[in-house]
């Protein structure tokens, strides 16, 4: 554990001196606890090689251009790519692709061309314009731009299961709401990503993450609507008795650390992305949906919109560029 909180200060110290006081200091706290999870130090030349590249390749009036946050999302993403700009001309084409099948022009659409993984790009799009839909069917008013990645991430090249994954999300959703989840865009999140593993219906999810939270709670974490996604991946991880109290005790241990003072709720999240390796290795890639989905929130906070976005496995018109 020490050993955790000294690499994770030292990317701190080299992400504060990197970025200086240009940003919000959430945004360093989880510039560096995503590269303390991966057990590593910051590249900060990687880094800004990644940034240079989005201002060679995106148009100067493109979010990936005028977005700070998106670019920083780009360059954890993409800073050991050995050809950084056709990493981002990549992703460029693949927001492109995605524009085709009508979805927006917005920051989301960018974050959601991260997500591809089939080699049929076009197939992937419509299937997640497909579960877009049904997403939409099955909560008209709480989704919306937002929802754009968990819809390309839950897609696939194959034939689409949009209809059925959408019900069993509406039937997570509301089950947690019969166990006292505060409504909202971040249970709605929460409900999308325990179909990660399956479209199918696990009626032992919902218990578990009941019991993982009052685990928690009675341990004097206090969760908060923003902390629902960190339950999921908790759950889908299979997270045990003995996890837990090893997270708590990594938890306390940030929490006493001075970057939190102002920022309590930032921790559970740092915590929990830190015990993802030492889990099944398979699961590792995970990490990067924590992470992202955490840089998502902060940006969003400070313009007073809510964001939920998640990004895993757990196994294998004018687009502005």
């Amino acid at each position: 554990m020490e050993q955790i909180i000294q690499l994770y200060e030292t990317n701190y110290k080299k992400i504060e001196n990197y970025l200086s006081w240009t940003v919000d200091k959430r945004i360093l706290i989880m510039l560096a606890s995503f590269y303390t999870s991966r057990q590593e130090e910051v590249d900060v030349r990687a880094f800004q090689e990644v940034i240079d590249a989005i201002k060679e390749e995106a148009h100067w009036l493109s979010a990936p251009r005028t977005n700070s946050l998106l670019q920083y999302t780009y360059a954890m993403h993409f800073s050991k790519e050995e050809d950084k700009k056709a990493a981002i001309r990549e992703v460029l084409q693949n927001h492109k692709v995605l524009r085709a099948e009508k979805f927006p022009n917005t920051t989301y659409t960018y974050i959601a061309a991260l997500f591809f993984t089939a080699q049929n790009t076009e197939q992937q799009a419509k299937n997640a314009r497909a579960l877009y839909a049904e997403m939409r069917k099955q909560h008209k008013f709480l989704t919306s731009y937002d929802d754009v990645p968990v819809a390309v991430m839950l897609a696939s090249d194959g034939e689409s299961d949009a209809l059925v994954r959408a019900i069993t999300m509406r039937r997570y959703y509301d089950e947690l709401r019969e166990a006292k989840f505060s409504q909202g865009n971040q249970l709605q999140t929460l409900s999308q990503i325990l179909t990660i593993p399956s479209t199918d219906y696990n009626d032992q999810l919902v218990p578990y993450i009941v019991k993982i939270k009052e685990t928690l709670e009675s341990n004097g974490i206090k969760i908060k609507t923003s902390m629902y996604t960190q339950l999921g991946f908790l759950a889908l991880i299979g997270v045990d008795q003995q996890k837990i109290q090893e997270l708590i005790a990594l938890h306390e241990a940030f929490a006493k650390k001075k970057y939190f003072k102002w920022y309590k709720n930032e921790v559970l999240g740092i915590a929990i992305q830190q015990l993802l390796p030492t889990m099944d290795r398979s699961k590792f890639e995970m990490l990067s949906v924590v992470s992202l989905e955490m840089l998502l929130q902060m940006q969003y906070a400070i313009i007073a919109t809510t964001v939920a976005v998640s990004v895993a496995s757990t196994s294998s018109g004018g687009d502005g560029n």
